[in-house]
């Protein structure tokens, strides 16, 4: 089998983007490979923003000391082995194909049982991930929480430690419609006797995250209580600041942009504080500086003109991103290509755009979910002095090219981030595109 065709029957037989709650039937498939995920030592990171972030600096970190360490992360941007990886090497399409054809006898003995008992897309994603962690001998795995928490496919680990990072409003439907819900699902990645590192400080969710860790005897380290961090200067790709926690280290320098990378760096150093104890200066400064996070605030440069790409897909994502644009560019005329799923909030998104965004290219994901652009068009209409519609993401691109502003801003969802990074990356788009389109 080849890597394309075992994307493809990923794609057709389980549905990506359909959700399934509930952890049975991971744990199932995953008692069927021998529970890889008891053979090493892992660290469970949620939230609504922020949670990429943190587990790639916390990555980047322990590798950094010496161990090897997993990471398994989503969604992905062009190419699915973004999603496991190990000391920032990404999974190879031969061992994607090995893991696929060890598994899928197994989940296919499930699907027999009826679609209850059918493993979906991300449960199946998830347990490759663990097996191939096991495969591999890890030291310790970096697990990003797919949903919100408490019934997310990953959470069947017992981890050393846990974080929640922020808790916002985002995939409503599914994780209720206020903080407290939301925060609520998060905090069921808490496990007894296992410290909780929490960055968010709302009132309201910090009070559910706090009595959920109560009844499980977790120590909570807050930020800005427990541990903070202090600014010093800002620069694109050279971020200074201190760090102060069980470990103080001063005029660090880390290399992911914006304010909110400034939080998300201080609760990875906690992080690591809690499994490691004491924070390796070397390491700590070779991990910020090498980190890499595609898609978040990420520039580019081509043909005298500046791209920043960010995966902005919540009004709390933009209000960060919005925040950086004004930081590192506080004199330079911008132009947006934006693209926003019809379940996102459309509006207060906007509303945020227009304040560094007088003209913007609306565009259309490539997603099921991005199909009613003439509500967006109109929203962008009533926050945007200038407002344009090209439907393919590449075209809209170069059209900004042809504009008089200086940085362009692609932002809105990771779908079109994903498609644009590629391009920008390799000048074309792969074949994981045809399979993707094509599922």
């Amino acid at each position: 089998m080849e890597y394309l065709d075992a994307l493809e029957r990923l794609y057709v037989e389980r549905p990506h983007g359909k959700v399934k709650l509930g952890l049975y039937r991971i744990r199932e498939l995953l008692e069927r490979l021998g529970s890889p995920h008891k053979d090493y030592p892992v660290i469970h990171i949620t939230g609504t923003n922020g949670k990429g972030s943190v587990s790639r600096i916390v990555q980047a970190i322990l590798t950094e000391s010496g161990k090897k360490v997993g990471l398994y992360t989503s969604p992905h941007l062009y190419t699915f082995r973004e999603r496991i990886s190990i000391d920032g090497e990404m999974i190879t399409e031969e061992e994607v194909v090995d893991l696929f054809t060890e598994i899928n006898p197994h989940a296919k003995r499930m699907d027999d049982k009826g679609e209850e008992f059918s493993p979906s897309f991300f449960e199946f994603v998830t347990a490759m991930a663990f097996l191939y962690f096991k495969e591999k001998r890890v030291d310790i795995a970096v697990v990003e929480v797919g949903l919100g928490g408490r019934y997310d496919a990953t959470n069947v680990v017992d981890p050393l430690v846990t974080s929640i990072t922020t808790v916002d409003l985002d995939h409503t439907m599914t994780l209720g419609n206020t903080l407290r819900q939301i925060a609520y699902e998060k905090a069921g990645i808490i496990k007894e006797n296992v410290p909780a590192v929490v960055g968010e400080e709302k009132k309201d969710p910090l009070e559910v995250i706090q009595k959920i860790a109560e009844e499980k005897n977790a120590d909570v380290f807050l930020l800005n209580r427990d541990f903070r961090y202090s600014e010093r200067a800002l620069r694109l790709n050279e971020n200074h600041f201190d760090y102060l926690g069980k470990n103080v280290l001063n005029d660090l320098v880390f290399s992911l942009n914006g304010k909110h990378q400034l939080r998300n760096a201080s609760i990875s150093l906690k992080i690591v504080e809690e499994v490691e104890n004491e924070l390796e200066e070397v390491s700590v400064r070779r991990g910020l500086m090498n980190v890499k996070n595609p898609g978040r605030f990420e520039v580019f440069k081509k043909d005298g003109k500046t791209i920043v790409l960010d995966g902005a897909h919540n009004p709390a994502g933009v209000k960060a991103l919005v925040e950086s644009l004004k930081t590192y560019f506080p004199e330079e005329k911008m132009i947006g290509v934006i693209g926003i799923l019809d379940d996102k909030d459309r509006e207060s998104m906007m509303n945020l755009f227009k304040n560094v965004l007088r003209k913007v290219i609306v565009t259309k994901p490539r997603s099921e979910r991005a199909k009613n652009m003439e509500e967006l068009i109109e929203i962008a209409k009533k926050h945007i002095h200038e407002v344009s519609f090209i439907e393919e993401p590449l075209e809209a691109l170069e059209r900004a090219f042809e504009e008089e502003e200086d940085v362009i801003v692609v932002a809105g969802s990771l779908y079109l981030i994903g498609e644009i990074e590629e391009y920008l990356v390799k000048g074309k788009l792969g074949e994981e595109w045809n399979v993707w389109l094509g599922r």
